[in-house]
């Protein structure tokens, strides 16, 4: 890299498909402040958050309560032409097939109709979309964001009744950068995910600004949710497609104690190979189901990450997908057989 350029060549991993760009640094020394204020740590920060909008059976509702919470930055930054408002990642191994790839946090928060901080519980092609107002101290700098906590979305059963106890469902969904086109993938996968009649369940999807989920800002969000529903804490289960497949692995790895069962579609094998979470994850049953002809993310680190989880033990299913490449997602999460499947374990341990 020249050192008088200011510009860094980049390679982000999309759904389907892989763009090089350029991406101007942006560096405000006047303007260093996040657009989020309460520290993750501090004591009784449930007390400073916003209340949650009145909400009833059949309701998808948004929640941008934890937005305001400020958590540390886990990235070592080892290029020294990125500076500290930026978040960097290079491929640490290369895939069989693949090229290493770079990834980067870009504001695309800022752009016009994409600002995830909206009221409104979803936008894209069908989608209504306010454009939410700001009222940020002088200080901050947007371009922060991806270090405040997730903004999310519940979606509730018809029958709904506050007095029982229900299971959730996390969804992490792929991609570093954002469209209209990826939030309307999104809200479709909500709109076709198999929900059983006999066995209803809360569906919550956050939305992630930075490259990796982040385990904390999962806790937290699970947190502000059993605050505002009767979740059954045994039966908490996550998923995620692509870079949230791979997501999925990193949350479950760090929060051992907290889901009953994971489904792993697609998972990302950059920016690390996740197998070496295996032995985090050996006692999580996990259904993972991925296309032998995905062009995006390894299929083969996927067998891998299987056969490594099957020798420790673990309660884990593969379902190869023939001839199906990165994208097809939606048969996976609309099948009655996977959803039962996942819905069918408790947490272990208790």
């Amino acid at each position: 890299m020249k050192t008088k350029s200011c510009l860094i060549n980049i390679i982000i991993i999309l759904n389907s498909f892989s763009i090089s760009s350029q991406v101007e640094i942006v560096s405000d020394k006047n303007k260093q402040c996040p657009p989020c204020k309460i520290i993750n740590s501090e004591k009784n920060i449930n007390q400073k958050l916003k209340k949650w909008p009145e909400f009833n059976g059949g309701d998808l509702i948004k929640i941008n309560s934890l937005t305001s919470i400020l958590y540390n930055r886990d990235i070592t930054f080892d290029n020294k032409w990125i500076p500290n408002n930026k978040q960097f990642y290079v491929d640490q191994f290369k895939a069989k097939g693949f090229i290493k790839q770079a990834y980067e946090v870009r504001p695309w928060w800022k752009e016009k109709g994409l600002d995830p901080w909206s009221d409104l519980p979803f936008w894209g092609w069908k989608g209504k979309y306010k454009e939410p107002i700001h009222d940020f101290d002088e200080c901050v700098n947007d371009n922060l964001r991806w270090m405040c906590g997730y903004s999310y979305v519940v979606d509730f059963p018809k029958a709904f009744d506050q007095k029982k106890y229900y299971p959730l469902v996390i969804f992490l969904h792929g991609t570093v950068d954002q469209n209209k086109l990826f939030f309307y993938h999104r809200e479709r996968i909500r709109m076709e995910i198999f929900k059983p009649e006999d066995d209803p369940y809360i569906y919550a999807a956050p939305i992630k600004l930075e490259v990796d989920w982040n385990a904390d800002k999962i806790f937290d969000m699970i947190e502000n949710i059993k605050q505002n529903i009767n979740i059954d804490t045994e039966r908490i289960y996550l998923t995620g497609l692509s870079m949230g497949g791979r997501g999925t692995y990193i949350v479950a790895s760090e929060l051992q104690n907290t889901f009953a069962a994971l489904m792993v579609v697609s998972p990302h094998h950059g920016p690390f190979n996740y197998v070496k979470l295996a032995n985090k994850l050996k006692n999580i049953p996990i259904f993972i189901t991925h296309g032998d002809v995905d062009e995006v993310s390894s299929f083969e680190i996927s067998k891998q990450m299987f056969t490594k989880l099957k020798s420790m033990g673990s309660e884990t299913v593969f379902k190869r997908r023939k001839n199906i490449g990165h994208t097809s997602w939606y048969k996976p999460y609309r099948d009655s057989t996977n959803i039962k499947w996942l819905l069918s374990w408790k947490k272990k341990g208790l």
